[in-house]
């Protein structure tokens, strides 16, 4: 299937597709075995290769679709049986395959009617990759792993297939389910064109292993050199997300969001004591507590510290006593070590909190204490908001829901995924519970997201959401 992409010159509207592309290589994840298709990745009844016995397919034309693909795997994974090869090394033998015995040095992936990437014009990394201690362990790892697992393929030599490896992890994509849930990694030589920004004017979602790419914003006409998507999940501090984004892509993000200050006086504020002020009050409580990186200042000669980052306290610094800026009310001591004690816990628990207890003890705790923007607040409602729905409990969900909706707008935005999704579930359980009006609001408030970064075609706008949208108006008339 040929990519599909957007003519440049036209008018782009929010929720248009500008580009639609298979992957140039993929794996389903190992944790998704024998419950999704190999190929297709759809969930469902799946049945085992009879060669390997180990990767699965819904059916005959799925296996035929596969199997150029799958031949040469299939041999390997039967001789290492009963190994069970790392996702990661699987990733990184189908692209030695490609590129040794396939298209995969003359394949090209348009995005444009000109334009294109091939795997070449990847970016490997190489220096980053060679000073992170990390990643060069499980580099070393994996070649171990394919000496023994690709016996019928000369190997590139260490430097070649460092790059190869530089390439595969900087330019892999997460696939995701229609829960938003990773269910593998692809490559797309096409989309890896598009750069993140914490503020993003586009957002990758998928079709199985089909990626689609499709614009928030209006745009006067298509301009690949502005079009930024987010690489990482949101909800979190600028240093945080800064942090993942530096370690993961080797890049010091320093957009609008990152470098808002008033996000940054939200991220870790107390509640101020004022019932009548909303306003966000900064308390210091953890030593060296970062809330953003800032760029290295220049040298005298021009030229930038390497790498050297000025990391920012967010925090108060001086002044003993702790007011709301806005009312000026003031904090006592006692308030002030009930905010920290309430931070500390939640930081603890964040870590692994999916008990339905856990989660409604550190709101209980977070209650008049934390702003409800905090971004610990708004993690907790969300684990919350998950842990609530497994175990059914709709009312408290219904309440979760409500106060985590503006969390979500303030953290993600307007037009993004997970909100909508936010409010699809909402809306379900609202239509469950019988309160129709209130149900079908909330659907509309997902059709209205999920049209511009879904599509009207996609099986979760059109399958899924769809038939309750109609099922609400139908029982509220």
């Amino acid at each position: 299937m040929k990519n599909k992409f957007r003519n440049t010159e036209s008018t782009i509207k929010a929720g248009d597709l500008i580009l639609t592309e298979q992957p140039f290589a993929y794996v389903l994840s190992s944790k998704e075995k024998g419950i999704r298709c190999d190929n297709c990745l759809e969930k469902g009844k799946v049945l085992k290769c009879s060669g390997c016995q180990f990767v699965h397919y819904c059916g005959r034309s799925c296996q035929r679709d596969a199997w150029a693909d799958h031949k040469w795997e299939c041999a390997n994974l039967k001789r290492v049986s009963p190994k069970v090869i790392p996702d990661a090394a699987r990733m990184l033998a189908k692209i030695i395959n490609k590129l040794n015995r396939g298209d995969g040095h003359s394949y090209r992936a348009f995005y444009s009617a000109t334009s294109f990437r091939m795997w070449k014009d990847l970016m490997s990394h190489y220096p980053d990759l060679k000073a992170d201690t990390k990643r060069m362990e499980h580099f070393t790892s994996l070649c171990g792993v394919l000496f023994e697992f690709l016996k019928d393929l000369s190997l590139p030599n260490n430097v070649e297939l460092m790059g190869l490896y530089g390439r595969m992890i900087i330019n892999s994509f997460t696939i995701l389910d229609n829960d938003m849930n990773s269910i593998g990694t692809a490559v797309y030589l096409a989309s890896s064109i598009v750069d993140h920004s914490c503020n993003p004017n586009a957002v990758a979602t998928f079709d199985g292993k089909t990626i689609n790419i499709r614009a928030l914003t209006d745009m006067p006409y298509l301009d690949w050199n502005q079009i930024r998507i987010s690489y990482i999940d949101l909800m979190k501090t600028p240093y945080e997300r800064q942090t993942e984004l530096l370690e993961n892509y080797y890049f010091l993000c320093q957009c609008d969001r990152c470098m808002d200050e008033s996000q940054m006086k939200i991220v870790h504020a107390a509640k101020c004591l004022n019932s009548e002020c909303d306003s966000p009050v900064s308390i210091p409580w953890k030593e060296d507590c970062l809330l953003v990186r800032r760029p290295e200042e220049r040298l005298e000669n021009g030229h930038t510290m390497n790498g050297n980052c000025d990391i920012v306290n967010g925090l108060p610094r001086g002044d003993d006593s702790v007011r709301c800026e806005e009312c000026g009310t003031k904090f006592t001591v006692q308030h002030v070590e009930l905010f920290v004690k309430t931070m500390e816990f939640t930081e603890l628990h964040l870590q692994n909190m999916k008990d339905v207890d856990v989660c409604n003890y550190c709101l209980e705790r977070q209650e008049g204490v934390l702003h409800p923007m905090n971004v610990m607040h708004a993690q907790t409602l969300d684990h919350a908001f998950d842990a609530l729905i497994l175990v059914q409990l709709w009312e408290k969900a219904c309440d979760y829901a409500e106060r985590l909706i503006p969390c979500f707008r303030f953290y993600y935005g307007d037009r993004h995924p997970l909100l909508g999704l936010l409010y699809l579930k909402y809306g379900k359980i609202l239509l469950y519970r019988m309160d129709l009006q209130k149900s079908l609001q909330q659907l509309k408030y997902a059709e209205k997201i999920l049209r511009i970064t879904h599509g009207d075609k996609h099986p979760l706008y059109r399958e899924y959401l769809l038939p309750l949208l109609g099922q609400a108006m139908i029982e509220s008339s």
